[in-house]
This record gives C-alpha cells, sequence and structure tokens, in this order.
C-alpha cells in the first residue's frame, strides 16, 4: 500500500490547517475582545469563514474517514497517532455542525461577508441550542487545540524520525 498521501490530499490538509487556525484565531478574539466592535467583527468574520471552513472541512473529512489511510497502523506509536487523527477529524465535524446549529435553532441566518446568508429555522429543537452552544465552546477552545499541539507534535517527530 502507498505511504504518503496524494498530492490532494496535502493541498486539502493545509487548506483545512489555515482554516482551522484562523477560525481558532477569530474564537479566542471573540472571547478576549476587549470592546464590543471587536468581538462583533470577529464573530462575522468567524462566521462567514466558517461557511467555507464547513466546505472544506466537511469534504475533507468525509474524504479521509472514506478513503481510509495511507497504509494501517502496527506500532502502538502509530496506532495512537491514528486514533488521535480521527479525534481530530471527528472533533472538526462536530465543530462545523454545532457552529451552524448554534445559529439556526435561534433562526439566525449565518451571514457570509454580507454576500449572502444560509437560514433554516430550526427553532422546533430549539431545546438543544444551550448544549450545543456548549459543545461548540468546549471543543474550540479546550479539545482542538490540545488536538492540533498534539497533531504538530506528532508531524514534527515524524519529520525528525525520517531524517534520522
Amino acid at each position: 500500500m502507498d505511504r504518503h498521501y496524494s498530492p490532494l490530499s496535502r493541498t486539502m490538509h493545509w487548506l483545512g490547517a489555515m482554516a482551522v487556525i484562523v477560525m481558532l484565531t477569530l474564537g479566542f478574539m471573540m472571547f478576549f475582545a476587549d470592546s464590543r466592535e471587536v468581538k462583533h467583527f470577529s464573530e462575522a468574520t468567524h462566521i462567514g469563514v466558517g461557511f467555507f471552513a464547513f466546505l472544506l472541512i466537511g469534504w475533507r473529512s468525509v474524504l479521509r474517514l472514506y478513503q481510509g489511510f495511507p497504509e494501517p497502523a502496527h506500532t502502538l506509536t502509530e496506532k495512537v497517532a491514528r486514533y488521535l487523527h480521527y479525534a481530530l477529524l471527528l472533533t472538526m465535524l462536530v465543530l462545523i455542525v454545532t457552529g451552524p446549529l448554534y445559529l439556526f435553532t435561534e433562526n439566525e441566518s449565518l451571514s457570509v461577508f454580507g454576500w449572502f446568508a444560509v437560514s433554516f429555522d430550526l427553532r422546533v429543537i430549539e431545546w438543544i441550542h444551550e448544549p450545543v452552544e456548549e459543545v461548540h465552546k468546549v471543543l474550540g477552545a479546550y479539545i482542538l487545540p490540545l488536538l492540533l499541539i498534539l497533531h504538530i507534535g506528532g508531524g514534527v517527530r515524524n519529520f525528525y524520525k525520517q531524517r534520522a
């Protein structure tokens, strides 16, 4: 079996990584904003970028889960890396679903930079709004950054291991 990811997979990985870093930065900007203007700007930008992140990360995650990984995991380290990868993909999938749900359960539109808006009136399941909001915030503020640090650490480890 091929040991490497395809050029498309590598491109999607780095585009997804950029989207995740932008989304995290905007999310933390919202949380730590000193003024309403900064909070509203970062929230609107987070939502706009989130629309495209939804498409990109959704496609990439589903494709990776469908295609699997280039080679099976044999060692304990490879198995831990594999489960970490699955946890990262699952976390991103939950985030791209809970973000829009957070808005739609209060019948708010997902405005994409004022270019267009996406709306679904999901007030019928409004009772999930608070749990969805909490899941989104906990995953985005704590779990995703931790998984990213571990993922980056594993990538750096692999880089130096292959050089040796």
